[in-house]
Parts: structure tokens; sequence; C-alpha cells
């Protein structure tokens, strides 16, 4: 969503002002769900599983903005003169500045891709900020009057291009396959409402409006940039400005162009140009268009690739359904959902489902060439919940956002089983719904809190059912922008997009969010099976089975439970006596006796519980927070020996029982993760236990109440 910020430009309504957009590893070897040879090859989105374990219905979407999450080519870091002064130097402060481009891109997703750091969250699905070209140059941010150039991917300039700052068109290849290898999806945040504002950078490059004297040297500041308003004339000839997208194409209450209408249809929100994709009548290529391709010699490439006559949203279409043909990107986030005609929803749907099976055909050594789901889209409309209507119907959507579970209220432990069996009950008994769950995004807010009250949201959170998308630090405690007030909530929202913290990252709520997210990925059960609450002598427990479509899988857990707490768990309505299961949390089992079974729930109150898979079961005891050095203890199940590592040190073989001493060569402060790894005839497990090294003056935390759950102020 966009909203509030108003720049005063000369008698017009397109405010050159602050938009704001709107709001795997799938089933690796760990899953103990059973994917039988008879399943389904329904390609419908969500309705079957592949052979990886993946499906819509229990998706874990990453989203983040490509610009602000990790630098991994720095030659393209002031791409079309982006923060460059006269000279071409860079301006000093403009990889901190709160409206700039700060270097994040294609290469740089790439990396983490490599590194594993999704997989190992159990993300299954990366969600990247818009990658086409945007708007080259800025406009004035409003309060606090500094540069706000397009790094969050909402200003259009071509569709046809990736946006050079962000990596070239090789480089979102190699993402989109490093991705596809992982077993992870791509989706690509889309606009089909709005283009970008003009720019003083555009207008002087392409030859649109009539800059005034002055107006040039307003490109080489990132601070105090108000004023460059006042050296465009808005008020010159239709000619002028019909030399940038055309009245044709867009509204925008410029010389020649029409006003904004009043309805959700046809206003220009927040001054944004706003395209008439309700229009059935036929245009050409806009004027900006023809200037730029002609100048960068593809005119009549392009051309002859997208015709010289279509409707806008035709257009629109074509365009964006390249970007799935060309490169096999699996989904779409749609912008401003509620501002956009449901036929134009699904034209775009209809074609890009089309365009995945050509890419699919004509790719079939590529990974996901074999993937048989169709293309996805889920959609933003600001304040949507849960309920399936014209969205799903006649929109073409697969999931619609949901806005009941932002600032994370919902999952405070005194409702949060009432929720998980209301969202159980209407998401995952309809074929083709699903909705797509957050607690912190990009314009609404950040949901941050001390260590146990993040390790408890990432519990309650990463185990609703539907479709639960994480915001780029949310599993770290990424903190909002240093020194910027709070201005999300459908505000501009500059605070909430910090750089990624790499360099801070909150090790012990990350090593939770892996743990709880890998058992989400590995089981379907989770996000798209059925819930029953069960009973246990502390916290929520609950259970999640799935049986459709030749796929069987169950599983239990338990949440808010207390600290080190024997918790003992009704299972009968689940499995018989006898039956050895597993608490993946700690990988320690245990047997079901009188319908009941065991577990300790650990320093963080969470088990997740499944059958064992016949692979080995390792852990290593130990106090999760120590003073000096501990000694821990290793546990193996279903093998004699493992492999061990220290903090990714020379490894050494251990048996079950063996001891080691920590934290003699480790510094207060430091965490401290210890990998074993072992193989047997069922197949390689992998477990890591993360161990803190308290400062001296540190106390050890008393168990923080999980119903403190609630959004920030």
């Amino acid at each position: 969503m966009k909203t509030k910020r108003t720049v005063k430009l000369i008698s017009v309504l397109v405010a050159l002002s602050m938009v704001i957009c709107c709001m795997s590893s799938a089933f690796a070897s760990a899953s103990a769900a059973t994917v039988n040879d008879n399943a389904s090859v329904s390609a419908i989105a969500g309705s079957v599983v592949e052979k990886d374990g993946f499906t819509w219905d229990n998706a874990t979407v990453y989203f983040m903005l490509t610009d602000r999450f990790r630098n991994g080519n720095t030659s393209n870091d002031h791409s079309y003169g982006r923060t460059l002064d006269k000279d071409g130097n860079p301006i000093p402060g403009w990889d901190t500045a709160p409206g700039t481009f700060h270097g994040g891109d294609f290469a740089g997703i790439t990396q983490a891709i490599e590194e594993g750091y999704f997989s190992d969250l159990g993300v299954n699905a990366l969600w990247i900020s818009a990658p086409y070209e945007q708007t080259h140059g800025y406009c004035d941010s409003g309060a606090g009057h500094f540069a706000h150039y397009s790094y969050h991917g909402y200003y259009v300039l071509d569709y046809t291009e990736t946006d050079a700052n962000f990596g070239t068109p090789e480089e979102f290849e190699t993402l989109v396959d490093t991705a596809h290898e992982h077993g992870i999806r791509v989706i690509m945040d889309i606009v089909m409402n709005h283009c970008g504002y003009n720019t003083l950078a555009d207008m002087e490059e392409y030859g649109f409006g009539t800059l005034l004297e002055g107006a040039t040297d307003y490109k080489y500041v990132i601070e105090n940039v108000s004023d460059f308003n006042n050296h465009i004339d808005y008020k010159t000839s239709a000619e002028d400005w019909g030399k940038w997208w055309g009245p044709d194409w867009v509204r925008s209450g410029l010389p020649g162009y029409t006003e904004g209408g009043g309805s959700n249809l046809l206003m220009s929100l927040v001054g944004l140009p706003d395209f008439k994709t309700e229009q059935t009548t036929p245009v050409s290529i806009p004027e900006i268009l023809k200037t730029k391709w002609t100048k960068e010699g593809t005119y009549d490439e392009k051309i002859e690739k997208y015709g010289s006559s279509n409707t806008v949203t035709g257009y629109l279409t074509s365009w964006l359904a390249e970007w799935v043909r060309t490169y096999g990107v699996d989904g779409f986030r749609c912008d401003t959902a509620k501002h956009v005609e449901q036929s134009s929803w699904k034209q775009l749907k209809t074609a890009c489902v089309d365009a995945l099976a050509d890419w699919r055909k004509n790719n079939p050594d590529k990974p996901g060439a074999d993937w048989q789901q169709d293309f996805w889209m889920t959609g933003e409309a600001w304040d949507h919940g849960l309920g399936y209507d014209d969205y799903y119907t006649q929109g073409g959507f697969d999931s619609m956002i949901n806005f009941e579970t932002w600032g994370a209220g919902v999952f405070a432990s005194s409702t949060v089983a009432g929720l998980y069996q209301r969202y159980a009950d209407e998401i995952n008994t309809k074929e083709d719904f699903n909705a797509l769950s957050f607690i912190s995004s990009h314009d609404a807010v950040l949901t941050r809190g001390d260590t146990n009250t993040m390790i408890y949201t990432g519990s309650a959170f990463l185990l609703a059912p539907g479709g639960v998308q994480i915001y780029y630090g949310d599993e770290s405690n990424r903190p909002m922008f240093d020194g910027l007030a709070f201005d999300g909530a459908g505000g501009s929202g500059h605070s909430l997009r910090s750089d990624m913290n790499w360099d801070s990252l909150d090790q012990t709520v990350l090593a939770h969010w892996q743990k709880v997210g890998q058992f989400r990925n590995n089981h379907v059960a989770v996000g798209g099976g059925s819930n029953t609450m069960l009973s246990a002598t502390s916290g929520v427990a609950f259970a999640r089975t799935y049986d459709k479509n030749g796929v069987s899988d169950k599983v239990a857990a338990v949440i808010a439970a207390s600290s080190n707490a024997d918790v003992t768990i009704d299972v009968s309505t689940l499995w018989n006596d006898g039956q050895r299961l597993m608490n993946t949390y700690d990988q320690s089992s245990a047997t079901v006796t009188d319908g009941k079974v065991t577990f300790n729930s650990g320093a963080n109150g969470t088990i997740l519980i499944q059958e064992p898979d016949g692979r080995p079961i390792m852990s290593v005891k130990g106090a999760a927070k120590f003073k000096g050095t501990q000694t821990v203890t290793v546990s193996l199940e279903e093998c004699d020996s493992a492999t061990c590592s220290i903090d990714g040190g020379n490894k050494f073989l251990v048996t079950n029982g063996s001891t080691f001493e920590i934290g003699k060569t480790a510094y207060e402060g430091d965490t401290i993760k210890i990998t074993l790894e072992a193989t047997n005839e069922k197949g390689s497990s992998r477990s890591v236990a993360s161990f803190y090294k308290m400062l001296e003056s540190e106390q050890v935390p008393t168990t923080g109440d999980p119903d403190s759950t609630v959004p920030p102020q």
C-alpha cells in the first residue's frame, strides 16, 4: 500500500512524494512425510506436493528488499550515476542515507543461497523486490527532505530490463537457477497500478517535461532536496509532458493528462501516475520507452517482440510474463491489488501460467523444470484478512496477504490455540484457497522484542497453518533504521528497511528460528494439514495431519512450555503405544506409553515431534547459556559414531556418551556452534547445537511471559 505523503508540485496532482509499497529445500531427507507413487499430478498451485516435498500450501516465504540485504557486487552500486557528485565520486553517506540505494544486489542474494542461509532457516520461497529497471533519479521524501530513490522497486521505468543497481540479466538468471538448485522458489514483487514519478535525472535523460535553470544541480545531492520542485515547470505545455508516458497510458493531472478519479480503481494513489489498466482501447508504446529504447538501440527488437499496439494491461502483462518465460520465475507478489481490476489480474495470471509452462518446456535440463505446480500469485490489499472472495474467484489469486497477524499480537499464548484451529479450518479445507501471514513488513511494522519474546514468536508464527512470510531480519532481530522515527503502519516505511544486520545477528534467536523453520519445511502437515489441540502438562500442544493426493504426514508440537520441564503430551489420537518418537528440536527420542509421550522442553519451551525416519538421531547436551567453560555430552541413536566440529573447526570422531569441554578459547559473548554429522543405511543427518558464553556481568535470564508478544508501539 502506498500512503500519505504530499509534496508541493505547483498546482498539479502529481506530487513527487513518498510512496510505500503496500503492503527449499522443502522436504529434505529429514522429512517424515510419505509421498506415494500415485500422488496427484494436478498442477493447480498448492494442490500437489512435489517430489522434493514442496507445496505452496506449506510455503515459508522470505521477503527481502534486494538493495538492503547483501552487496555481492560493488561495481554496480552507482548505476545510472545514482548518488554520484558532478565529478563522478560517491556522495558521502550514500550507503547509509534512508532513501538511497545501499548496494544490495542479485549477487548478494545468490551468495546467501549458496551459503545455505535460507535452507538452514527452512525457507522454500524467496520474495524479492521488483528486479526491473526503476526511475534513475530521486523524488523528495517529504518529512526530512532527503532524496528518495526507488531502492524498493516500486517506481518502474522499464519492465523489460533489469535495474543495473540490482545486477545484470545474467546475474538474475543465476539467482533463479541457484535458488531452484536448492529447492527454493522465486517470487517477484510486481506493480501493475502505477509507474514511477518523474525525476530530474529521467527528465533530462529522456527529454520530457520542462526543466528550469538550476535544475540539474539537484541531481548531485541526497539531502535538502525539496527545492528541486521549484526548478520544474509543471504548468507548461501538453507537448512537453506528452513525451513522458503520455495521456493514453496514465492519469496524473499534468498538462494534457486526465485527473485521477475518486475510486480505488481510478485514483492516482498519493499522486502516482496511475496506469489506465481498465481501458480496452489499444495504445502504442509509451513515448518515454520509445525514446529510451531508441537511445539504447533496442527499439526494433522490442517492437518485434512486444508489438506496436496493445491495451495498457496487454503490454504490462506481456512485459511481466516475459520474466517468467525467460527466467522461470515461480510466482508474483502483486502490489496494491485493490487498485487494479480483477480482470487485469486474471489476465496476468493466465499469461504467467502459460509462460512458466513454456520455460519448463524450453529448459528441460534446468533445475525446477520438472516441477508440476502452476505459476503462483499472492496479492496485497491493505487490511485484507482471511476470506475467500473475488480476489480468488475473479482475480486468479492463489493467496492473499493476511493482515490479521501483523505485529504478532494474535500469536499470544493465551489465544494461539484458537487461532491455529480457525486458520486450519478455514485455509486447509478449500483446494484453491490460501493466505500468507506475516508479522513484519516493509511498510507495516517490525515485530521485535527481547530474545525470549522473539523465540516464542518464532515458534508460534512459523507453526501457523497456511503460508507464512518472514521479513528479512525477523529471524535475526534486525533493528529499525538508526536515527529515523517510526514511519510504518501505512506510512513511508523507510524506518523499517534498515540494512540486514549481518554483523549483529541475534544468534540465539536465529538458531531457534532455524530449528522450527526446518521442522515446518520438512512437514507439509504444519502449513497444509488439519489441526487438533492436544492436552499437555505444560504449554500449548497441538497436532497436524495431512492425507491428500497420495501424501501422508503427521506431527505434534508444544510451544510456550515452561523452560527445561519434562512435558507429557497425550498423543493417543496419533500414535499407538510402543511407537518410538523423536523431538527434532533437540534430537531426543521417547516411546509412547499409555497414549502419552514425555519430552523435555529445553531452554526455549519448544517440542517438535515426528516419527523417526531411521536416520541418525544426534544431540549435544549442556546448558544453553554458561559462564567460563562447561562440559557437554554427545547423544547418538541409530549410529555408532559421528563426526563433530566446533565453530567449523577440524572434525573429530565422537560416540554416544562422549564428553568434551567448550568455552576455553571462546570470548565472553560468543556463540559456540557444535555440528554433528553421521550416516547410516537410511541416509545422512546433521545436527547443530548452539551454546552462548555469557558475559560475567550477565544474569541467567528468567523465562519470559509469552503473552508479552504484542505489536510494538
